[in-house]
């Protein structure tokens, strides 16, 4: 903290540090930051990876859409787990492996929930190495520009989400089967 002529305090230099610290931190910044582009690019909408932490969720990459009216959460942002795609997302899968999860729909979608009553997402889960949980990735955008159920955009969430998985480590068991040469 720093005191200010005034008598107010404010933020010190230290936290900066300590922030981009933490980015730093993580590598895995490398790997999502190419899929938040291109689906950016695809759909022209906000797009947005969380972890959770305990009762929380946070932001940890994103991508804003370039239309004026946009879904806007800064990178850092911390907020309660909530019914929100992302957050049934974190709050459905965060417990589980990939390997228990079967054929089962891994899509959320929501629209006009809690706060953001304008605000509509589709989320889905993120999966690295053994089967490990590791956050959300969800597009979002404003109702009546965004439609979460449009075909085209679940299936670019799906590919970029599966790829993504895939780069973090997930191996699906019907891939290393065929790998490894069972059938």
């Amino acid at each position: 903290m720093t005191k200010l002529h005034d008598g107010r305090y404010r933020l010190g230099p230290k936290l900066m540090l300590l922030g981009h610290l933490y980015e730093k931190s993580f590598d895995i910044l490398s790997i999502i930051n190419p899929t938040l582009d291109q689906l950016a690019e695809d759909t022209g909408e906000t797009i947005s990876f969380y972890i959770r932490e305990g009762k929380n969720r946070i932001c940890i990459a994103r991508r804003d859409s370039n239309h004026t009216l946009k879904v806007s959460v800064r990178p850092g942002s911390i907020q309660l787990v909530d019914g929100s795609a992302t957050g049934l997302v974190l709050s459905q899968f965060s417990e589980m492996n990939a390997e228990d999860l079967g054929k089962d729909e891994l899509l959320r979608t929501t629209s006009g929930v809690g706060d953001d009553v304008l605000t509509c997402s589709v989320s889905m889960p993120i999966f690295g190495a053994a089967g490990q949980f590791k956050g959300a990735l969800t597009i979002s955008g404003p109702v009546g520009r965004f439609d979460p159920y449009n075909r085209k955009i679940r299936d670019w969430l799906k590919t970029e989400a599966t790829a993504l998985s895939f780069k973090l480590g997930h191996r699906p068991t019907e891939i290393r089967l065929v790998k490894s040469g069972t059938t």
